[in-house]
């Protein structure tokens, strides 16, 4: 068998995900955008130091087969390896059967049988008792059934198969205890019932690279479960689609309408719908979108600045920018826990007199504490000044669970809770312009009503994402030089701030 038959179990998800995407990667690979040795990407780096962190639960003594340019040499070598020495543990297994090359991410002995464990950068979710688990994640059973069928194909038994997730309720003790970090999820059953459907994964994936390019509409296996390199690419090549498309309804019940009215009337196009068919609890915003479409003209609704107007001063105009890191880093913080390294402040002391301050904490250590001594220097415990922000949900947990963590800070942390003020529901109930393209992100707000602030002319922190991978970048990579850590300290500000005076 050549090397050009043989396909990994990345090649068979990224087959699942969308068969244009396995051909691409194959017979495209230069349309992958190149790492410009700029930010990292957050999901690589996650499962990195989570695959890391879980083999260092394996104690000392395991086995770690050597990597080979050969598959059929690597998977050799590996079982020789167990072969010698049956009671350890082993790790970055290669397995090779009919032309299907996979690496377990541990293999544990037990009764002459191995435990086939998978470890995830992902929490396992439970249910809402905070104890049962949910179900896995398709492409995660998927992955382990790769895994199981190679397993059982290249001969060796296997005791149970599990996934290896974050607990997302522990809490990081200290001193670098990190044993109860993972919490295994058995999926034999799961994986034992998708392995039948492998040999023909395989077969159908092969079939795709030795044709023409699929030919695949764009949709939501472009995100699903990952994102995919090549959107761009195939967004260029999909048929003309109409000006105003219905999946322009926001949120969940906008999509699932547009879904149903597609579904059952045929409708494309957001202005298809009679207004009566534009229906549900939020069936006022749908028909505003309607009309400002249908017309090429903003909407804003009567009465938008009276809620505003009651407002008193000083106006503390005020956003954060958290990293939720998968190991945490430190004491008393949970798996993927969002902890604050930055924040901005515009205050409007009165009607358009402004000053500004902010925070940012790039030195690695934990900011919490002096994040909150930096707040409470700048938002005055004692006024009524609300707290005006975009999307209050995210400020008000970040402070619940400040809270929580430092309870001596608790008491002013339910004073800022009690004065935030949500702009987000204000423009969602007055305002809406084409432009905004059925979105009500303050990105997408801000293009509309003020387009010589567009975050897109800043450099390369543009969204909340970019500035989780700067601070990572800046705090953890030993190869940062400091003339590039003050490049990025300076882009996190510049970014930050116009977070708060796009809500100004």
């Amino acid at each position: 068998m050549t090397m050009r038959e043989i396909l990994s179990k990345s090649d068979l998800q990224s087959w699942l995900q969308c068969p244009r995407k396995l051909w691409l990667e194959h017979k495209k690979p230069e349309l992958i955008p190149d790492d410009d040795g700029g930010m990292p990407d957050r999901r690589i780096t996650d499962g990195n130091i989570v695959g890391e962190k879980a083999r260092e639960q394996l104690g000392r003594n395991y086995l770690w087969p050597p990597r080979a340019d050969n598959p059929a040499a690597a998977a050799e070598q590996a079982k020789k390896m167990l072969a010698e020495e049956p009671d350890k543990p082993a790790v970055e297994v290669p397995m090779l059967y009919q032309g299907l090359y996979t690496r377990a991410d541990a293999l544990l002995p037990e009764k002459r049988r191995y435990i086939l464990r998978e470890t995830k950068a992902s929490t396992l979710k439970l249910k809402s008792d905070e104890v049962t688990p949910r179900a896995p994640e398709e492409h995660h059973l998927n992955d382990v059934a790769i895994q199981v069928w190679t397993m059982a194909g290249w001969g060796l038994p296997m005791a149970r198969a599990e996934l290896n997730l974050l607990d997302s309720q522990w809490r990081y003790p200290g001193d670098g205890d990190y044993s109860g970090l993972f919490r295994q999820l058995d999926v034999t059953g799961d994986a034992k019932a998708l392995k039948k459907d492998v040999p023909r994964w395989l077969r159908e994936a092969k079939a795709v690279l030795v044709g023409r390019m699929p030919k695949v509409v764009t949709g939501k296996q472009c995100a699903d479960p990952y994102e995919c390199p090549f959107l761009e690419y195939c967004e260029e090549r999909d048929p003309p689609g109409p000006e105003h498309p219905i999946e322009l309804l926001p949120d969940s019940a906008g999509k699932a309408l547009a879904r149903k009215l597609r579904d059952t009337k045929g409708y494309t196009s957001i202005l298809d719908p009679k207004p009566n068919e534009l229906i549900g609890t939020q069936a006022d915003l749908y028909r505003r979108i309607q009309k400002a479409h249908r017309t090429g003209k903003a909407i804003l609704e009567p009465g938008s600045g009276a809620e505003l107007k009651k407002l008193p001063y000083p106006r503390y105009y005020f956003d954060f920018e958290s990293i939720d890191c998968p190991i945490p880093r430190w004491k008393g913080v949970r798996p993927y826990e969002h902890i604050p390294f930055q924040w901005s402040c515009h205050i409007e002391r009165a009607p358009g007199r402004f000053e500004h301050e902010e925070f940012l904490d790039l030195t690695g250590n934990d900011p919490s504490r002096s994040c909150l001594e930096r707040m409470r220097e700048v938002i005055d415990p004692n006024d009524d000044g609300p707290i005006i922000v975009y999307y209050r949900a995210f400020e008000k947990n970040r402070l619940e669970e400040f809270g929580e963590r430092h309870p001596d800070y608790n008491k002013l942390l339910q004073q800022y809770i009690s004065r935030l003020v949500d702009l987000h529901p204000i423009v969602k109930q007055h305002c809406y312009h084409p432009q905004m393209e059925g979105s009500f992100s303050i990105k997408k707000v801000l293009s509309a009503i003020a387009p010589d602030l567009d975050y897109e002319e800043l450099d390369e922190i543009q969204e909340g994402t970019g500035a989780q991978a700067a601070y990572l970048y800046a705090t953890m990579d030993p190869k940062t030089t400091a003339v590039r850590k003050a490049d990025l300290e300076s882009k996190l500000r510049q970014y930050c701030r116009r977070d708060t005076w796009a809500m100004v």
